[in-house]
């Protein structure tokens, strides 16, 4: 099974400890949810995992292979990151975006084939922007930019997804597709070999109830608990971390988390 592990990761910035010690492994056939509050080092573990922050200790291992041992193309072939936020600063063609998603596989070639239009065409469609293909990226609307990012994504072809808040700018259509999109990328068949991986920043708890496998909570840079999502989403620990009362809801095998109040300023 394929695995991508960060073992007892710390980092400090400006004499500030923004992680301590976190150690987290995503595999094979399965979306992990991210979350806690502000500020409590989700972004950093991502960027840590997405080999674009070297920490101050541990280490970060690809298939039990060390990521100073692999090359930024090796890397780029079977990790992709999304970033919180994902800001676009040249006006290009939307499909140009999508097709930088094929660079890692380009070479000497510097020539889209066949097969890199073929990966191009289907990521815009999955994402629902085929329409938006002449369109400059600069001119979208923040709902719309994101999703043709996750389209670049999508055109990688990448084993693991890293993705910060990639629902944060979508209406609530978009929201539930993205979601879905990620969680059949994890599930899409019973060949380890060829399943992927999520793991996603996500505010949204009720996102992170219905569609994540497991979920990870971090506060302070530590992790607090991690498990399945009816395990840690409890009104206690949201209570306890977020100061807030929820009220859960079972129905049709599914579990869904609505916050409910403040508990405290």
């Amino acid at each position: 099974m394929s695995s991508l592990r960060a073992e007892q990761i710390s980092v400090t910035i400006d004499q500030y400890r923004l992680l301590d010690a976190v150690s987290v492994a995503l595999h094979s056939g399965e979306i992990i949810g991210l979350i806690g509050p502000n500020g409590a080092g989700k972004t950093t573990l991502l960027r840590v995992l997405a080999k674009l922050l070297t920490p101050d200790s541990g280490a970060v291992a690809l298939d039990d292979i060390s990521l100073r041992q692999i090359s930024p193309e090796r890397f780029a072939r079977r990790c992709a990151y999304l970033s919180q936020g994902a800001p676009t600063h040249w006006p290009l063609r939307v499909d140009k975006v999508v097709a930088l998603g094929r660079l890692p596989y380009l070479g000497w070639r510097q020539q889209l084939c066949a097969e890199d239009i073929g990966a191009i065409e289907t990521a815009l469609a999955l994402a629902e922007v085929a329409h938006l293909r002449e369109r400059l990226v600069t001119t979208l609307s923040g709902g719309e930019r994101m999703r043709v990012l996750l389209a670049r994504i999508f055109a990688s072809q990448p084993h693991f997804i890293l993705a910060d808040e990639p629902v944060a700018a979508l209406d609530p259509y978009h929201q539930l597709h993205v979601m879905e999109l990620l969680r059949e990328h994890a599930h899409r068949d019973t060949d380890d070999r060829t399943r992927g991986g999520v793991l996603t920043v996500l505010h949204d708890l009720n996102l992170a109830a219905r569609f994540c496998d497991r979920i990870i909570l971090l506060a302070h840079g530590r992790i607090v608990c991690e498990g399945d999502p009816r395990a840690v989403l409890t009104s206690p620990m949201l209570q306890q971390i977020y100061g807030i009362s929820v009220r859960s809801i079972e129905e049709a095998n599914e579990f869904s988390v609505i916050p409910w109040r403040r508990t405290h300023g």
